[in-house]
């Protein structure tokens, strides 16, 4: 009886090390995604709008030519885009998941090149002046922060307090992604909370089961330990 107490109380307490580290974990990721507001994480404080106002407002008149030229497109509409140094009226279309921009004039795509990207991301950077530390076209792999769906891709770095990267559609140039270090540290409080440490994104992982059973196991240990410390009371004398 003896033995088994003590084998019973070195698991309760081993068990008892497991489940109160987790929850630790738990308490601190939880408080940092409820104390940190989705907005800010998101990173909507880091972008503002880029595109300007219409110039030419007759350019409408060109957009039955457009969707002859185009007749799959599902979507069309008139931007004013920075391309080329300046802020051009262009027709954006949507052809299923496939967008880009088409000149208005001549009917051609627009390809929009390294420094138009700049350009744009410094235009959509709403923190200041924009210091960009780089520029990379990311087209077979993707980092850990974004989705491989959104590929391919243009990142832009900021050398800034949070290290923002914004990512933007390689055809119409269109803000797509916003990543900061706050947001970073929301992915891996997100990642210690539902205890996925590979995609994130499995909330029934057996990392968790394994804790449902430890936490059974370390219920079971201390009720029987319980148990037992009652009978040993009642059964001393008076």
């Amino acid at each position: 009886m003896q033995y088994q107490s003590s084998a019973f109380r070195t698991w309760h307490r081993w068990l008892g090390i497991i489940v109160g580290v987790q929850m630790v974990i738990w308490a601190i990721s939880g408080a940092y995604m409820v104390i940190v507001q989705l907005p800010f994480i998101h990173g909507v404080h880091l972008t503002e709008e880029a595109d300007g106002e219409i110039r030419d407002s007759s350019l409408v008149t060109r957009l039955p030519a457009v969707l002859d030229n185009y007749p799959d497109a599902e979507q069309i509409h008139l931007v004013n885009r920075l391309v080329q140094g300046e802020g051009q009226d262009l027709a954006q279309l949507q052809l299923d998941t496939e967008k880009f921009l088409v000149d208005l004039n001549t009917l051609e795509p627009v390809e929009l090149s390294e420094a138009d990207v700049r350009d744009l991301a410094a235009a959509y950077y709403a923190k200041g002046e924009p210091h960009i530390s780089g520029v990379e076209y990311l087209e077979d792999e993707s980092p850990g922060e974004l989705n491989e769906r959104f590929l391919p891709i243009w990142r832009v770095n900021f050398d800034d307090f949070g290290n923002t990267s914004l990512y933007l559609h390689p055809q119409t140039g269109e803000m797509t992604v916003r990543r900061h270090d706050f947001w970073r540290g929301f992915d891996i409080m997100w990642m210690l909370h539902i205890m996925d440490y590979k995609d994130r994104v499995d909330i029934t992982t057996w990392w968790l089961r394994a804790f449902i059973f430890a936490t059974f196991a370390f219920l079971f240990t201390g009720t029987v330990l319980l148990l037992q410390t009652l009978w040993v009371s009642r059964r001393k004398p008076a």
